[in-house]
């Protein structure tokens, strides 16, 4: 089982057995599955250059992650906080045309105790497709067979789209900053937050409704009507439909809607999912769509997820 020790900081644990054989025969199971998925298990890097992590528009990642100085290089390093983006690293560095699959599994550290294991250390176990067709539905699949290796039941996939709201705010021309902050403004889903920002940043009174209806747009179906009358683009609507429909039909899990709700760290653009099991708030899993930029600088579309495997076995206790 998990034990504190007073020799160990808070949010950090040892895991003992039974859970430690537990925790690695889901790991190898995981591992095995996606290989026969054509996925190419990939192990990155612990460290990486502090000033390089997560690229740089993701500032939080590097906000997350821990640091510390290096003797032998005089540079600053950060222990990685997630794995998805080391991932695109890798895959920049192939700087192929061709789609390519990876899966993965390790620890990562961050500030924060923001997961379900309520600790700052976790192995996450995942899966990254660059390139490619249209994946979202196999990758979806993916995250329920995972799931059912698991053993789990009684869960939930919350999913959104953040074109609605790049659609609603690109009037606006915020700097990135501005726009991390309004993100986690509407993430929390604060009305009258939101309202004050709206207010010291002088916004049109017509984009603030379009932001509080969005806001207020998390259930079922039936906020399609809500979407309706702010005047989103049709094919969104179509594909949240479409989407609502796979979960329901071919997954283990119930859907649900929630188009502020923007899990993991700061890169996902299009598709963002999170699952949760119905008994907790945290999430075990999350992923999206994402742009992955080659090393020639042309754009490269991504989706994946990952998934925390301690949090999955301490699920079943």
């Amino acid at each position: 089982m998990p034990t504190n020790s007073s020799n160990l900081p808070d949010g950090v644990e040892d895991i003992t057995a039974p859970d430690s054989l537990e925790l690695e025969t889901l790991r190898r199971s995981l591992i095995d599955f996606y290989q026969t998925k054509s996925f190419q298990l990939t192990y990155p890097s612990l460290v990486e250059f502090a000033d390089a992590i997560g690229g740089e528009q993701n500032t939080s990642l590097r906000d997350s992650a821990f640091t510390f100085f290096d003797d032998l290089s005089s540079n600053e390093l950060a222990i990685r906080p997630d794995i998805s983006q080391q991932i695109a690293r890798i895959d920049q560095a192939e700087e192929s045309d061709k789609e390519q699959r990876y899966c993965y599994v390790g620890e990562v550290l961050k500030k924060r105790k923001d997961s379900f294991s309520q600790s700052r250390i976790t192995i996450k176990a995942g899966v990254e497709i660059f390139g490619g067709e249209d994946n979202k539905f196999e990758v979806l699949g993916l995250l329920s067979d995972s799931m059912k290796i698991g053993n789990l039941n009684e869960l939930t996939l919350s999913f959104g789209k953040t074109e609605i709201l790049n659609e609603i705010i690109e009037p606006l021309d915020l700097s990135y900053d501005d726009g991390i902050a309004l993100n986690k403004i509407i993430s929390s889903k604060s009305e009258s937050d939101l309202s004050s920002w709206a207010k010291e940043a002088k916004i049109q009174n017509n984009i603030l409704s379009k932001l509080l209806t969005l806001i207020d747009s998390n259930g079922d179906l039936s906020i399609i009507s809500k979407l309706k009358n702010i005047q989103t683009n049709d094919a969104y609507l179509t594909e949240i439909k479409d989407i609502w429909n796979f979960i329901d039909k071919e997954t283990c899990f119930s859907p649900h809607i929630d188009l502020t709700d923007f899990p993991g760290f700061n890169y996902h653009d299009g598709l963002v999912f999170s699952a949760h099991s119905d008994k907790y708030g945290f999430s075990i899993a999350n992923g999206g769509e994402y742009f992955s930029q080659t090393v020639s600088g042309k754009l490269r579309s991504a989706i994946g997820f990952d998934q925390d495997i301690i949090a999955m076995i301490k699920l079943k206790a």
